[in-house]
């Protein structure tokens, strides 16, 4: 991979970052380091320099999360949720995540690879990853949920789920299990909607990945 952004690969990840900030920057209105962000992560062109955006933001997390909860706004939750698939979105864009290695996962399957079927590969390791993030969460929760908890029910099928759409709507029905949560603290909460919406980010690059006419040629 030459050191520009492949527009085909690394646009629809960002294109998620910067659509979720906008909607933080709509609420908070005078941070002029997130505006300044978001400006310069439209006009980016090289990895180098995404690279380096991508970790100001982190550097901005807890921030960015400090002002939204003094916003006492009734759609806090919403927001946060933002802000969460911002920084997901932007830890799987790293170099040494499974994205940037997909070209190596590809030449690994005995297939033969055409513009056809490569969303269908891209869909298939993208719900495998989902899979994986819903699996390591029941043993984070089983402390937190008992096996009769709607949620957990949810959670439980959603490890195994294959189906694209049942997985999307199992994400949904579970942050919006989450959000009517009334049993957990804040912070707890917080915490259980961060690893949703690490999958919840994986779903969405699937959806929008699926609008562009992606092609991984060698240059």
């Amino acid at each position: 991979m030459n050191n520009e952004i492949e527009i085909d690969f690394l646009e629809p990840g960002l294109a998620i970052i910067i659509s979720s900030l906008e909607n933080i920057e709509a609420e908070l209105k005078n941070n002029k380091e997130l505006t300044f962000l978001l400006d310069d992560l439209n006009e980016v062109e090289e990895l180098e320099d995404l690279a380096k955006l991508l970790t100001k933001l982190k550097s901005l997390e807890k921030q960015l999360l400090s002002e939204i909860k003094a916003l006492n706004h009734l759609e806090e939750f919403d927001i946060v949720s933002d802000l969460q698939i911002a920084t997901a979105m932007s830890d799987f864009l790293a170099a040494d995540e499974f994205l940037f290695k997909f070209t190596e996962l590809v030449e690994t399957k005995d297939i033969v690879v055409t513009q056809e079927n490569i969303l269908e590969i891209f869909k298939e390791e993208i719900i495998k990853q989902v899979n994986k993030i819903y699996k390591e969460a029941i043993s984070k929760l089983k402390n937190i949920y008992d096996n009769e908890n709607e949620f957990m029910k949810v959670l439980k099928i959603a490890t195994d789920e294959s189906n694209l759409n049942d997985l999307r709507e199992a994400s949904k029905l579970m942050i919006n299990l989450l959000k009517i949560e009334r049993t957990v603290s804040e912070e707890k909460k917080y915490e259980i909607l961060a690893i949703l919406n690490k999958a919840e980010s994986l779903i969405n690059l699937i959806d929008i990945w699926s609008q562009y006419e992606i092609d991984f040629e060698e240059e």
